[in-house]
């Protein structure tokens, strides 16, 4: 698991992009979180990297204390 922070989130449109503490940015689609949790701009966040046809993602997103 990968330890960042949401960088950007469309809340409408329901993506973003979690920034790593290595300045890896990683898109993100609100199904790829963690059932029940819920985001904000600037939370400090864990996940899982997959590969999809349009290179890493973020995926099994939650929520941890600052």
């Amino acid at each position: 698991m990968l330890l960042g922070k949401v960088k950007h989130y469309d809340i409408n449109n329901g993506w973003g992009f979690i920034e790593t503490l290595e300045g890896d940015d990683y898109f993100f689609n609100v199904a790829n979180l963690r059932a029940g949790q819920k985001i904000s701009l600037g939370d400090s966040v864990k996940f899982d990297v997959v590969q999809t046809q349009k290179g890493p993602s973020a995926s099994n997103i939650f929520r941890i204390n600052p």
